[in-house]
């Protein structure tokens, strides 16, 4: 896997155009199993176990879209598809090549939003957060300048 800094060629932030600014939130929630590799006295051998994990990507941009919203149907469908179709009801420990944390689990989703995802236009992605039932929390922040279209 990649690291997001080098799959999206990281740079000098621009300043944040004047005016007011918008976010909008996408948050989808699922299912996923991790293996616990820590032996503890309850359980001594790795064992996959469940985590309900929530995951938010918040999106922001200078104007809003019809009927005045930052994130449209589109944008939330594709993301929802793509959890559900990729990580839920999946054992993360086979998906990523490191221990799939809170924030391992941001940056992944991040990096795919940007690689991947329909470039939003309007908006751009602020933010990945992720929690899991466990107590977990990560997030990535990605500057200005990480918009699709801009470096």
């Amino acid at each position: 896997m990649r690291t997001f800094g080098r799959a999206l060629g990281l740079g000098t932030p621009a300043a944040d155009p004047p005016g007011p600014r918008y976010r909008g939130r996408v948050r989808v929630a699922f299912p996923a199993l991790l293996t616990l590799h820590r032996p503890t006295p309850a359980t001594p051998a790795p064992r996959p176990h469940r985590h309900d994990i929530s995951v938010e990507f918040v999106f922001e941009a200078a104007s809003l879209v019809e009927p005045g919203v930052v994130v449209d149907d589109d944008m939330r469908d594709e993301i929802e598809q793509h959890v559900a179709t990729r990580l839920a009801h999946r054992d993360l420990n086979r998906l990523f090549d490191r221990p799939p944390t809170c924030e391992v689990l941001a940056e992944h989703l991040a990096n795919w939003h940007w690689c991947s995802a329909r470039p939003p236009g309007h908006a751009r992605l602020a933010a990945v957060v992720v929690t899991d039932s466990a107590g977990g929390h990560g997030e990535i922040h990605l500057p200005p300048a990480v918009a699709h279209g801009t470096t």
